[in-house]
């Protein structure tokens, strides 16, 4: 019996196509990447990142479709929340905000409240990017993030990424070139206050958008 029975499962095997047998290996890895992924909570309102739309969730997409996108996904907007989720299964695969115009005193406050939601951030970028990152046990530490980077061995499985089109921080060396004077620094703070950002806010998992891409190439 025993015999048959391993004779059976090496027949299944030879006759099943490899892209079928790839195919199941790379659906359960990505469930099994959703699932560390949603567990962490990541997200906006009601949207988490690695978790599979409600119905009413479905139904906001339904009536809030935006059509260009990649193949495979759908995206919608709920208020100022983008979504881009898995058309198969509804998973969440992307969140993101996006501000066109913010004002100085407005960069302060979004970056305010992403790190009242996400702790300290992990590292800062160009002076324009901010990043969250995160393993399957929570956010990872500035020097671990620089480690991981350097040696390419990471096991980050998510990001939340803050970019600005201007520097989030003044530049201290124009402030030096306006002089020292009342008057400098009584024109060096318009000029701060008078620039505004363009900035967007992004949720998303490298490991799971490159395995969705590979898997809709096949």
């Amino acid at each position: 019996m025993k015999i048959t029975h391993l004779l059976v499962v090496a027949l299944v095997f030879l006759l099943t196509p490899f892209s079928a047998l790839f195919a199941g290996t790379g659906a359960s890895e990505m469930q099994r990447l959703a699932s560390e992924v949603s567990a962490l909570k990541l997200g906006f309102g009601d949207y988490v990142l690695g978790s599979q739309l409600t119905k009413i969730q479905k139904e906001t997409a339904g009536k809030n479709d935006i059509k260009k996108t990649l193949d495979g996904t759908y995206k919608f907007v709920d208020g100022e929340i983008y979504v881009i989720a898995r058309e198969d299964d509804d998973t969440v695969l992307g969140i993101y905000k996006n501000y066109p115009e913010v004002p100085r005193e407005d960069l302060k406050k979004i970056i305010g409240d992403l790190m009242m939601r996400f702790e300290e951030p992990t590292t800062m970028a160009h002076q324009k990017i901010i990043y969250w990152a995160f393993n399957k046990n929570g956010k990872v530490s500035g020097d671990v993030y620089d480690f991981s980077k350097t040696t390419g061995d990471t096991d980050m499985i998510a990001t939340v990424k803050f970019q600005s089109s201007v520097d989030i921080l003044p530049d201290p060396e124009r402030k030096s070139e306006l002089g020292a004077s009342e008057t400098a620094a009584e024109e060096f703070q318009k000029e701060v206050n008078g620039t505004n950002s363009s900035v967007y806010v992004i949720v998303s998992s490298d490991p799971m958008s490159k395995l969705f891409l590979a898997q809709v190439k096949k």
